[in-house]
């Protein structure tokens, strides 16, 4: 259970509509559940260098008592009324299964895996911010179906030392029951059979990794990663939020140390070209209504490159 309470004359803010006045107590609430999520697979090892497998699984994200509420003044409403059921929110549950394969080819010099699947959550938790009552509101979505397809690669070249690899993914991540969200001039918006944020359709990456041996008790290590993101809506808020474009990501490292990882010396580089992307967005509070688009959001760090030292005892 929750016990939410405001220091009298605590000051952390101004008395307004949006927050909660000084002195505020609102009693008990409470919140339970429980939950068996089983899951099963199957294995067949056709030979020594090729597994297929089968699963079906299941999940649970326990809810409770969405304290992002305070101390916004939807606490004390709920408070005044007696009823704190805006304020709970659902457990989460998931039901699905992936099927697939794991291989090695070449003499294992080279792998292969792939893995297709299919989920549905229910009660999927979701966050936004509200801007109207200023405070990040967690709320539940009918239902989320995700489906689809992750390759991995890797293959240990006839080069000493060097190896490649690759990763594929593609994600169908829709809303496929009612998901009200308020706002907009009708009232309302059902986002069922939208896109779920933070869900990119194609993503992806390709590295390669390079162990040279310098000395017996000396070795040079020289990486890199592409990283590709081919977009996503950064909200759930409205049926046309922001969409962040794709975008490359690239890393680098370059180091020396000894071959059994005693030290190793080692300068860093990350999101190597500064890309800038958005990640989540949200309402500007305090906008007068019907005054301006604005909205908030948040990004990523720029380019960063760091020495690092490691000795291992």
């Amino acid at each position: 259970n929750l016990l939410a309470y405001v220091p009298a004359g605590g000051g952390l803010f101004r008395p307004s509509p949006a927050f909660l006045q000084s002195g505020f107590f609102s009693g008990p609430i409470n919140f339970a559940d429980d939950n068996l999520s089983p899951e099963i697979t199957l294995k067949y090892q056709a030979n020594d260098d090729l597994n297929f497998f089968a699963s079906y699984k299941t999940g649970f994200k326990s809810g409770g008592i969405d304290n992002s509420a305070l101390p916004s003044n939807s606490l004390s409403q709920a408070a005044a009324t007696g009823d704190f059921s805006a304020l709970i929110l659902q457990s989460e549950e998931a039901e699905g299964g992936e099927v697939g394969f794991k291989s090695q080819w070449a003499g294992r010099s080279f792998t292969l895996n792939a893995t297709a699947f299919y989920y549905v959550f229910s009660d999927l938790q979701v966050q936004n911010f509200n801007a109207a009552t200023v405070q990040f509101i967690t709320s539940n979505a009918g239902e989320l179906t995700t489906k689809g397809l992750d390759i991995e690669t890797r293959w240990s070249t006839p080069v000493t030392g060097l190896n490649l690899s690759a990763n594929l993914s593609y994600l169908d991540a829709k809303y496929t029951d009612t998901f009200l969200q308020p706002g907009g001039a009708g009232g309302a918006i059902d986002l069922d059979g939208r896109r779920g944020s933070q869900a990119p359709k194609w993503a992806g990456n390709f590295a390669v990794d390079w162990a040279i041996p310098l000395s017996d008790s000396l070795e040079l290590f020289l990486s890199g990663n592409a990283a590709y993101n081919d977009g996503y809506i950064t909200d759930e808020a409205t049926l046309n939020d922001y969409v962040q474009p794709s975008f490359w990501l690239l890393d680098a490292n370059v180091s020396i140390g000894h071959p059994d990882g005693n030290w190793k010396l080692s300068l860093v580089a990350q999101n190597l070209t500064d890309e800038i992307f958005t990640i989540t967005t949200g309402g500007r509070p305090f906008l007068q209504p019907g005054v301006g688009d604005d909205f908030v959001m948040t990004q990523n760090r720029g380019r960063q490159v760091f020495a690092e030292v490691s000795f291992r005892f």
